[in-house]
């Protein structure tokens, strides 16, 4: 086959892919081995190849490293090169997943960000107009008061997602709520972050009960992956898992709930309803009744009891009653504690 003809710019890109990241360097030679052999050039000059690189150190910041007579060729940890500039739409993308998915993502994945997330810091740093100081005037705030992050052992997740994507078992130590510890064979089905709390979601060698697990990651103590296949359990999907009630338990089988709002606390229910089929009536007192199809859940009530008289449950019946047993306990703290 005959040597094929390139142009300049056509064989400097093919170099630029060619270069390592370091502590892997390139020669001059090396270059023109991988032309020749990958891109079928022939009669490449060594001081042809040597112009290439003088341009691509000086305009992509390849690294060069002398030792004798002979330059070694690498981009530095950490680097990107991208031949399209990062727009500032792009950019606040990529520096909103830094702040706010930090916690969620595997260090791996962190680290091959790192060079998009350094770019997209570089592109909003250089934009005049609309993107200028975004980091004050971009937020995410809960409602709840932002308790601080469970601390935990960042290699923990990192160990709980090499499990995940090789599909291995694993044992850990684990604290339970009491103290006791325990060790555990584990068989990883996912990882979500609520509130601030990451979650392992698994099952476990020896389990009686049948069903997935909840275990707070800050409590693992220790991880060792096995070769041993993990089980699988069948079609299962964080989503259809979270949106049934995995993480916050049904308080009961009845999901229809009917609730009395004062007029100004039930205005917000008009914006954010409880529930696809929510209905809102206005009663002669003022006030609103809510009925919405929910999962009655812990959190729905620590969220009703935050609007303290300003709400009444009347269905279900039993959580009506949950709700009395709860005010009048808190009473009594108040009235016992009165000074």
């Amino acid at each position: 086959m005959a040597a094929k003809e390139l142009s300049q710019i056509e064989r400097q890109l093919a170099i630029l892919r060619r270069i390592p990241t370091e502590p892997q360097k390139v020669t001059v030679n090396d270059l023109i081995e991988y032309l020749e052999s990958s891109h079928n050039l022939g009669n490449l000059s060594k001081r042809s190849i040597q112009r290439d690189m003088a341009m691509l150190e000086r305009v992509f910041g390849v690294h060069v490293k002398v030792v004798g007579r002979e330059n070694y060729y690498f981009f530095p940890q950490g680097s990107h090169i991208s031949l399209k500039k990062m727009g500032p739409d792009l950019a606040l993308g990529f520096l909103l997943m830094e702040k706010y998915t930090h916690s969620i993502l595997p260090e791996a994945s962190l680290d091959a960000l790192a060079p998009y997330f350094k770019e997209a810091k570089s592109a909003l740093k250089n934009e005049k107009y609309k993107y200028a100081d975004w980091e004050k005037r971009v937020a995410i705030y809960p409602k709840v008061y932002p308790l601080e992050p469970a601390k935990f052992n960042a290699n923990h997740l990192l160990d709980i997602y090499k499990a995940l994507l090789l599909n291995k078992q694993f044992t850990m130590n684990y604290t339970k709520k009491g103290g006791e510890t325990k060790d555990y064979t584990v068989n990883a089905q996912g990882v979500v972050q609520q509130e601030q709390v990451s979650y392992l979601i698994a099952t476990y060698d020896g389990q009686k009960a049948e069903g997935l697990i909840q275990f707070a990651i800050h409590r693992i103590n220790n991880i060792e992956i096995l070769e041993t296949t993990a089980q699988s359990v069948p079609a299962f999907d964080m989503r259809e898992y979270l949106e049934q009630g995995g993480l916050d338990i049904s308080l009961y089988k009845e999901k229809d709930l009917e609730l009395i709002f004062t007029q100004q606390a039930a205005q917000h229910l008009n914006e954010t309803p409880l529930s696809k089929d929510q209905k809102l009536t206005s009663l002669k007192d003022g006030r609103v009744c809510v009925n919405a199809t929910i999962n009655i859940s812990q959190s729905i009530k620590w969220w009703l009891l935050g609007f303290g008289d300003q709400v009444e449950v009347i269905k279900p019946k039993a959580f009506r009653d949950d709700m009395k047993k709860t005010v009048q306990g808190m009473m009594k703290l108040y009235v016992k504690n009165s000074h």
